[in-house]
């Protein structure tokens, strides 16, 4: 069974992909680990399409249930080649809810594509595709797998199983 009901939903984001390459930076006397500033323009940028997408879709899907990621790479040139880990990774974190932290409490700050990060359950297929100088780009693929309730071990989805059981949805 599927907790997620949404079809596979696939997306293209023009752009020099960009991983986070976070780094120690003094922040008021503390050293802090920040994301890069070719990472903060990306995810801007990434976002901004988005929002675009949504807007021309009339919404984005949500899921809050185990997904497959499917990303292939295009980039503008080999200069600073970037690992696929750290793309995968960057492009995980965007897709997922925003939330702020404040007084250790954390609060909903923008609903995008993915619950939570930890959702992904399958990486296949995802590759750094090639060189495209004219449109460099990442094509995004996500479709919600099949859950087992006897065989899950992941306790926010065994939790969400629990949930949508006492709420008749499966």
């Amino acid at each position: 069974m599927k907790i997620d009901k949404d079809t596979p939903f696939c997306f293209t984001i023009p752009g020099q992909p960009a991983t986070k390459k976070n780094s120690p930076v003094l922040v008021r006397g503390r050293a802090v680990v920040l994301p890069s500033k070719a990472y903060k323009a990306y995810e801007k940028a990434f976002r901004k399409e988005l929002e675009r997408i949504e807007a021309e879709r009339g919404g984005l899907p949500h899921y809050d249930g185990p997904v497959q990621l499917w990303a292939r790479y295009f980039l503008q040139d080999r200069r600073a080649y970037p690992d696929l880990n750290g793309l995968i990774q960057a492009t995980q974190d965007i897709i997922s809810d925003e939330y702020s932290h404040k007084d250790h409490r954390k609060t909903l700050k923008r609903r995008w594509i993915l619950a939570d990060d930890r959702l992904v359950k399958s990486l296949d297929g995802c590759r750094i595709a090639g060189i495209d100088k004219d449109c460099p780009r990442v094509e995004i693929y996500i479709e919600p797998l099949e859950v087992d309730p006897e065989q899950e071990t992941d306790p926010a989805i065994v939790r969400l199983i629990k949930e949508r059981m006492q709420q008749g949805l499966f």
